[in-house]
């Protein structure tokens, strides 16, 4: 599969874009200093050739990185999450900036609802941070969509996010059946704190330290504040030595969707091995207002967005980014992201901070 694989760097990140299914590999930081750290997760079974078969679809197979889904979730006629997922990338242009950017474009052989997708993916010179734009032209109707990224964290990691409105399940639960794997959360439920989420049998579970338990397979939606333009999600992992965190525009990705793989899952390819698993997936959908993955044109009643629309003479865009850095000594939490034009600011609750350099024009700042 290397011939598939496009390596992008810069003097912070490494990442190699596999073309064939759009999702990232071998993702690397560096910081300032010389030290790196790798957050992101990749399955047991992604270089097993055998696994990448007609009865599982591509973005399985391959799980790794972060990748994007275009319709998010399962969806009829397509692969699940869409052929953004599981498609072929055509190569285009790249580009240099005077200021040392690099730009990497790619096309999607195939079309989503009729519309044609290109991604762009960008990295500059002491940025710990990729990022990511979305363009759709053209198509009809509606969709729910959504990036991907998962990290692994078998030391544990404390879980922030920007404010949000609430949480929930969704309607179903991710593994009902007891003979291939088991969901420990109640579906569906309202969540008003993330340190009280009911579980079966009366338990509760505060779901921002990840891992809570083990064994399971769940799914937490948190709505985001529709007064936000920017949002972002952030994951200290310290025993694992890294802070992971995540920038969007908060009015295109309103929902922030937690999948917490942890051992919960019996059947091939997961096997039991998938744990400590974290997708930190910034979504579109109605699923915070109707608990299931679809899509609308209408706003919800949280005012928030509830599918991508497209359109014959739209285009339509999504800019997303994340980055990582070593753990700061004596962290503890992360109270705040701040970004402007040309900063981003980590903010941990005992008042320490780290400030980055940053491409706010990226989110239309």
């Amino acid at each position: 599969m290397t011939g598939h694989l496009d390596h992008i760097a810069s003097d912070c990140i490494a990442l190699d874009f596999n073309r064939l299914g759009g999702n990232f590999q071998n993702v690397v930081f560096t910081s300032t200093n010389g030290e790196v750290v790798r957050p992101l997760h990749t399955a047991p079974w992604a270089q097993d050739a055998a696994l990448h078969a007609d009865d599982i679809a591509l973005v399985e197979g391959q799980l790794s990185g972060d990748f994007f889904c275009a319709p998010f979730g399962a969806s009829q006629g397509q692969p699940i999450h869409g052929w953004t997922a599981n498609g072929t990338w055509h190569a285009g242009e790249k580009t240099g900036d005077t200021d040392g950017a690099r730009r990497h474009t790619y096309r999607l052989r195939e079309t989503v609802q009729g519309a044609s997708v290109t991604k762009t993916l960008t990295v500059r010179p002491g940025h710990p941070f990729i990022y990511q734009r979305h363009t759709f032209n053209g198509g009809t109707g509606h969709l729910p969509a959504g990036h991907h990224a998962m990290i692994r964290t078998p030391g544990g990691a404390r879980l922030s996010f920007s404010q949000k409105l609430y949480g929930m399940t969704p309607n179903a639960e991710l593994e009902s059946d007891p003979t291939r794997g088991r969901s420990i959360l109640t579906y569906p439920q309202r969540i008003t704190r993330l340190d009280q989420v009911e579980g079966k049998g009366g338990a509760t579970h505060d779901i921002r330290d990840y891992p809570f338990s083990s064994r399971h397979e769940d799914i937490v939606l948190l709505a985001g504040d529709p007064e936000l333009k920017i949002g972002w999600s952030a994951a200290l992992a310290k025993a694992d030595g890294f802070l992971f965190f995540a920038v969007k525009d908060a009015t295109a990705l309103p929902e922030t969707v937690l999948w917490m793989s942890n051992g919960g899952r019996d059947y091939a390819p997961w096997l039991g091995r998938h744990t400590h698993v974290l997708g930190i997936e910034e979504v579109v959908s109605s699923c915070h207002e109707t608990g299931e993955f679809s899509s609308t044109a209408d706003v919800s009643r949280a005012g928030l967005a509830q599918g991508l629309c497209l359109g014959e003479d739209r285009t339509s865009e999504i800019a997303y980014g994340f980055g990582a850095i070593p753990a700061p000594d004596g962290w503890r939490d992360i109270a705040d992201i701040a970004v402007d034009r040309t900063s981003l600011t980590l903010l941990d609750a005992g008042g320490d901070s780290v400030t980055l350099p940053f491409d706010g024009a990226h989110f239309g700042l």
